[in-house]
């Protein structure tokens, strides 16, 4: 009796990139190693070799994807919070309770953006923003359009309550601005539990002025510019 022959199969040639998932992949790792070395470095310990060397890259695939430093923390900044509206937006839409959508809202930024040791990336071009005038002009351009993106989801998920003042959108930015201070203080505080106090107190005032929109299963639409940006 013959034993059959075991051929090894040969495999399946890898599919190649297209060069824009290749420079998209590139993007990201530089994204990524700049959040990271403006979160353990500092604004000026984040220079653009120590980045280059973090992210595995040539300083030529640096400078076709971002021509100096500004761009490229600007990105960075800019794709952190993009990934934070995303990761909102789903956890939203995980909640079938509308009531309980605002204090979620609250824990989520802070547990999942302010508390983060990315988001300590973001404070250090806050702070560098004071003595940079290129980059504070930069950085107020970035703010006005997030705030804009922002609101999109605010008047999606929320809307006022009865007899409230018709514009619930400052209070939105009351609450990005509190939490930008405790996320500055927070290792300043006698324990984790005065940052949950603090965020507990506003949702209770706020709750008297909104209210979750009932029936809303679909994130907020996309910002135009940023499907233009990146598709």
């Amino acid at each position: 009796m013959t034993t059959p022959t075991l051929t090894a199969k040969t495999p399946a040639p890898a599919l190649r990139r297209t060069q824009p998932e290749r420079s998209q992949a590139m993007r990201k790792r530089l994204l990524a190693a700049t959040l990271q070395s403006l979160a353990e470095d500092g604004y000026n310990g984040a220079t653009l070799s120590s980045i280059v060397r973090r992210a595995g890259v040539s300083r030529g695939a640096q400078v076709h994807h971002y021509p100096n430093k500004q761009a490229l923390m600007l990105d960075a900044a800019d794709d952190l919070l993009r990934r934070t509206y995303r990761t909102l937006g789903e956890l939203l839409l995980s909640i079938a309770e509308e009531s309980n959508r605002l204090q979620a809202l609250v824990d989520a930024l802070w547990e999942q953006l302010f508390a983060t040791p990315l988001y300590r990336a973001y404070m250090e071009l806050l702070l560098a923003s004071q003595r940079d005038a290129a980059l504070r002009q930069a950085l107020e351009t970035l703010l006005a359009r997030q705030i804009g993106v922002f609101e999109i989801a605010i008047d999606h998920y929320f809307e006022p309550g009865p007899g409230a003042d018709q514009d619930i959108r400052p209070l939105f930015i009351q609450l990005f601005m509190m939490l930008n201070g405790l996320a500055g203080h927070a290792h300043l505080l006698p324990q984790t539990q005065t940052v949950q106090a603090f965020l507990s107190k506003w949702v209770k005032q706020s709750t008297a002025h909104m209210r979750a929109r009932k029936g809303v299963r679909r994130p907020p639409p996309r910002p135009e510019s940023w499907i233009v940006q990146h598709p």
